[in-house]
């Protein structure tokens, strides 16, 4: 797998695709893609969208069941980005930095901030080459 960070609007997407072995890769949105889709991509991008919309489901299904603890729902999500790697492990993925801006007043915006960070780190420790772009430069980390 191949971890493509930076701020947003910075050309991590073009890079992807620059670095990608295939002419016409196969991109999947993290906003709009589902799990199955995920697994098939060459490039994910967008992939802290992905992880918001996993929390948003699962608070909704929270609000309607308090069967699930805040604890349970991290690893769900956590579990499922290790099957994910298992399952697609030449992936390229692309993930906006959040941890660098203001932090967010509203609790569930805090907390997404912080699941962002935190399994960015899983998937750079994970990673078998790591690159920050910013305005379009790509250098590598790892």
């Amino acid at each position: 797998m191949i971890l493509i960070t930076g701020g947003a609007y910075q050309g991590k997407l073009a890079f992807a695709k620059s670095i990608c072995e295939k002419r016409e890769p196969m991109i999947a949105e993290g906003e709009k893609a589902d799990f199955e889709e995920l697994k098939q991509a060459d490039i994910i991008g967008q992939f802290h969208l992905y992880i918001r919309k996993c929390m948003e489901e699962r608070g909704n299904e929270k609000e309607n069941s308090n069967e699930k603890n805040h604890l349970e729902e991290e690893t769900e999500i956590e579990e499922q980005v290790k099957e994910l790697l298992q399952e697609n492990p030449n992936v390229i993925l692309e993930i906006t930095q959040l941890g660098c801006g203001v932090v967010p007043i509203d609790a569930f915006d805090r907390s997404y901030r912080e699941k962002v960070g935190r399994i960015g780190c899983i998937l750079a420790n994970q990673a078998e080459q790591v690159y920050l772009v910013n305005y379009g430069i790509p250098k590598r980390l790892k």
